[in-house]
């Protein structure tokens, strides 16, 4: 299988805050529309926007405003903000071990402070809560994660698809279709590729570029900034 003929997509990993990578990619991408023109694209962004970086409210201000035919899925970091500002406790505590300090100053808001006072601005926050799990395209499913081995696509469980790790990465099954996902950076920070799955998380946040799959007919070739 593979992606209908003039078909084009640009699927990106974690960003964690790394507004200038993200804009510097973005840049990268519209030029590579500019010199190799194709009939329809879509830029896919696999979750993971905020936290641990200098610039959560940025990113998300940035995505919001894009012009771009985007599709923004969700990663756990979102997952558990959310649960965070919707009250949960332990998520708070989870949030604020994970990054979630730098992402609260980034919307002006004190991590030390009152909970009740992290609040978000309500764009902000619904764009949030409306980022999708999954998408499938030809051979593809983009998701944040991974996949439980074994278990049908459509019957996954929603915490498998944000946060699972090794049950996914070190499995060599078919799982009915290639498996496009960041979440756990890569070694060598650049983009892995295997029979099964394509990991682009290369580390942006930890001194890595920030990496584009870029997938068309069969081919699928990077980019990064």
């Amino acid at each position: 299988m593979m992606l209908p003929a003039g078909e084009r997509i640009y699927a990106i990993g974690d960003i964690h805050g790394c507004l200038d990578k993200l804009r510097a990619l973005h840049g990268t991408i519209r030029a590579d529309l500019k010199a190799h023109p194709c009939r329809r694209f879509t830029v896919v962004h696999l979750g993971d926007y905020i936290d641990r970086g200098p610039d959560s409210a940025g990113v998300v201000a940035f995505l919001r405003a894009s012009d771009l035919p985007c599709v923004n899925l969700m990663g756990n970091h979102e997952a558990t903000a959310l649960a965070a500002l919707s009250g949960d406790g332990a998520a708070c505590a989870d949030w604020i071990a994970y990054g979630g300090d730098t992402a609260l100053r980034s919307w002006g808001c004190d991590p030390e402070g009152p909970r009740s006072a992290w609040r978000l601005p309500e764009a902000d926050l619904a764009w949030m809560q409306g980022l999708a799990l999954t998408h499938r395209a030809g051979p593809y499913v983009f998701v944040h994660a991974g996949v439980r081995p074994g278990v049908p696509l459509d019957a996954q469980d929603r915490e498998d698809l944000l946060r699972i790790r090794r049950p996914f990465l070190d499995s060599d099954a078919d799982h009915g279709a290639i498996i496009v996902h960041g979440h756990t950076p890569t070694r060598g920070r650049e983009p892995e590729r295997h029979a099964n799955r394509i990991n682009l998380d290369s580390g942006a946040v930890f001194g890595g570029p920030l990496s584009c799959g870029v997938f068309e007919g069969a081919k699928v070739e990077f980019l990064s900034a």
